[in-house]
């Protein structure tokens, strides 16, 4: 169930871009490390929704391109998307390599490139290199965060006192402040 949620997570994130699917990464490693469970799953969960979202998104440009979406826009969005796509045929394994380290617009790399026509062996070979390197940083973070669980608890513990302390002295400050006004 976990490795379902985490794949799902990593593949809603290039189709509907402004899902937290990095943060869920980071806190599936986190409790996943934190559970004693091993992390090689995790990694490969997150990787194959990573590239199965960027091929999606990857048919999705073949499909505007050849439907002649592209040539319906205006002149001026016309010739930015031709800019785009151009710029693809060029750098495309550059940008695809590169594409998980751009939250929010990854799966647009894929796009382009589908428009672009990037083959998809080398598309689903960028894309793999690219998943591999980001997740093994998120899943890092969260495998540290799991270890830590106990440190961070406790901190969060002491800070909840804190706080609560803080907000009690408020509150009995509010308190004489409104009986003085009440007396006087």
């Amino acid at each position: 169930m976990v490795w379902t949620a985490l794949f799902l997570a990593s593949f809603v994130e290039y189709v509907f871009p402004p899902f937290p699917g990095d943060t869920l990464v980071v806190a599936g490693a986190a409790l996943v490390v934190a559970g004693g469970l091993p992390l090689a799953p995790v990694a490969v969960a997150v990787t194959l929704g990573a590239v199965a979202g960027g091929i999606v998104d990857l048919e999705v440009g073949r499909r505007l391109a050849t439907s002649g979406w592209i040539e319906r826009q205006p002149s001026h969005r016309r010739e930015d998307l031709e800019r785009i796509v151009g710029w693809f045929d060029r750098h495309g394994a550059v940008a695809l390599a590169a594409n998980r380290f751009a939250p929010g617009i990854r799966g647009l790399f894929f796009v382009a490139a589908g428009a672009a026509g990037v083959r998809r062996g080398p598309a689903i070979g960028w894309a793999s290199v690219s998943a591999l390197a980001w997740n093994a940083l998120l899943i890092g973070l969260g495998a540290w965060l799991g270890q830590s669980a106990g440190a961070l608890s406790a901190a969060v513990a002491r800070w909840n006192v804190a706080v609560g302390i803080v907000l009690a002295l408020g509150v009995a400050v509010l308190v004489v402040r409104a009986v003085r006004r009440r007396t006087a």
